[in-house]
């Protein structure tokens, strides 16, 4: 099954992030080598009770651990992770989806996460003479397995921030975004033109690659 799969690419990636064999991560976790040589190959598999544990050993949420994949942000729900623990227990003809609609979810956690933190710079910005507030919309996208980044605008209404545009990542080039973030917020452009910038953006990266 693609999750046992998962698994074994974690716990490889993990082995070389420590510079070590199975032999090597076994004794740092404190797990058998038979049972993680067992994982690696693929003869053995953690049973659903087992997953939290080991993920708990190898310092990483279940999620990155059942994904196979490093992510740059992770949720930290407790309850969440309890679910993506039991996921491998569900019938093989509705697991797949299961594994979409957990990914998906885990977006969503992200995408708000990302939402709380623009509005909370923002309220920890001291009072300037300035319009508007430009911040960076990060989405990690379970089906392409990428991170692309957008622009999330705030004006100031009566001394406070209020979120007025959202626009949805439109680039893999983290640097070449939050450039463009600057250079929006040095020149106060007024949202109705992020649009022709955005496209702008969008040309000019297209011919200089």
């Amino acid at each position: 099954m693609k999750i046992e799969k998962n698994i074994m690419t974690t716990l490889k990636r993990e082995m070389d992030k420590r510079g070590v064999n199975y032999v090597g991560l076994s004794a740092e976790i404190d797990i058998p080598r038979t049972t993680l040589q067992g994982y690696l190959n693929g003869t053995s598999h953690p049973r659903a009770d087992s997953i939290e544990n080991l993920a708990d050993k190898l310092g990483i949420s279940v999620a990155q651990l059942v994904s196979g994949e490093e992510h740059p942000a992770s949720v930290s729900n407790p309850d969440f992770d309890q679910i993506l623990s039991n996921i491998p227990t569900l019938h093989p003809k509705v697991l797949p989806a299961a594994q979409q609609a957990a990914l998906l979810l885990k977006t969503l956690f992200q995408m708000s996460d990302d939402l709380y933190a623009a509005e909370k710079k923002a309220a920890d910005i001291p009072c300037q003479n300035q319009s508007y507030l430009y911040c960076l919309h990060e989405l990690w996208d379970p089906f392409r397995r990428s991170t692309s980044y957008g622009i999330l605008v705030k004006e100031r209404i009566c001394g406070s921030w209020s979120t007025i545009a959202i626009v949805a990542p439109f680039s893999a080039n983290r640097t070449a975004v939050l450039d463009l973030i600057d250079h929006c917020a040095r020149l106060q452009l007024a949202p109705g033109h992020l649009l022709d910038v955005v496209q702008d953006f969008l040309t000019q990266q297209a011919l200089t690659t």
